[in-house]
């Protein structure tokens, strides 16, 4: 099984990137650090209500209209700056494994 490491800077795709942090987002909630969507809203400074938003672009495409890709090339570096060790990984069948 091959991973193939993501570096959320180099994607363009916002649907893409919206799986990921959707995935990202779940991941560090479930994980012992238990950091919850209302609490890395906190940490990084941005409504939770935009940080929902940019979760569930995949999900509920017609809010295109208000997001951007630098908003996702923002939040990604807060959070990785946030958790340092955290790495993310696409698999061969295209989800997502991340190792924190």
């Amino acid at each position: 099984m091959e991973l193939r490491r993501i570096h959320p800077a180099h994607i363009q795709d916002m649907h893409y990137l919206s799986r990921l942090l959707d995935f990202l987002l779940s991941e560090l909630e479930r994980s012992p650090l238990h950091l919850t969507p209302k609490a890395l809203s906190y940490e990084v400074q941005m409504p939770e209500t935009i940080l929902e938003r940019l979760r569930n672009l995949h999900r509920q495409p017609e809010e295109a209209a208000y997001i951007r890709l630098e908003d996702y090339h923002a939040i990604f570096p807060q959070l990785l700056l946030l958790c340092p060790t955290v790495q993310m990984f696409e698999l061969p069948d295209g989800s997502f494994f991340v190792k924190i």
